[in-house]
């Protein structure tokens, strides 16, 4: 079985997040997604980046931080904002894998940022508008609103090439960003049935 493991993180260095996958020491049941035909939606985080782990996070039932909120779970994390038309799109179809697939070692989340003007009330009734049950409304509580946004340079890609939102994060429960994937697709990516099978079985590898 060591063996197997070896010869698959050799494989997989030659994939757009290998090198992340095989620092962070992720379960086999993680590691084998890298061959999963949706693993090219997704890449590596760019230098520098990373989930802010002090940043306050506000919901509805009061605030606290990543770990405090999230520590032992994977989560995929939807950057979001008002203003970001094609986060709309993205929205009913996170909904549906939240709906499916929250759990205590799993969550969906959309966290708004880089939209201070929008306040966690407007969120709330932009998701009821919209007929989104599962998803919880948060907001990064940093002090301009664009805390998050920054730390996990969302402007900047791997290659070095720009970027924005939507962006979505895999992350660890240890906090660690593992991959990312940006943009959306006719009728939201989370609709595509390879992208909806892959966050499946990521959500229940661990």
């Amino acid at each position: 079985m060591e063996l197997d493991r070896r010869l698959f993180l050799g494989a997989m260095a030659a994939l757009p997040f290998g090198k992340t996958a095989q620092a962070q020491q992720l379960p086999p049941s993680v590691l084998a997604l890298m061959n999963h035909p949706a693993a090219g939606y997704f890449e590596a985080p760019p230098p520098g980046s990373g989930v802010p782990l002090n940043i306050p996070i506000t919901t509805a039932h009061g605030t606290g931080t990543w770990m405090q909120m999230f520590a032992g779970k994977a989560v995929l994390l939807d950057l979001w904002a008002s203003w970001c038309g094609p986060c709309l799109v993205e929205t009913p179809g996170l909904d549906a894998l939240a709906s499916q697939y929250n759990s205590r070692h799993f969550s969906a989340i959309a966290l708004k940022t880089a939209d201070p003007k929008t306040s966690l009330h407007d969120l709330s009734q932009i998701f009821a508008s919209r007929q989104v049950t599962a998803l919880s409304p948060m907001a990064d509580g940093s002090a301009d609103g664009w805390g998050f946004f920054r730390a996990l340079k969302v402007n900047t890609r791997s290659s070095g090439n720009t970027a924005g939102l939507p962006m979505a994060a895999l992350v660890g429960p240890d906090g660690r960003e593992i991959a990312r994937t940006y943009g959306t697709m006719t009728g939201g990516k989370w609709t595509n049935p390879q992208i909806k099978d892959f966050i499946g079985q990521f959500a229940e590898a661990w």
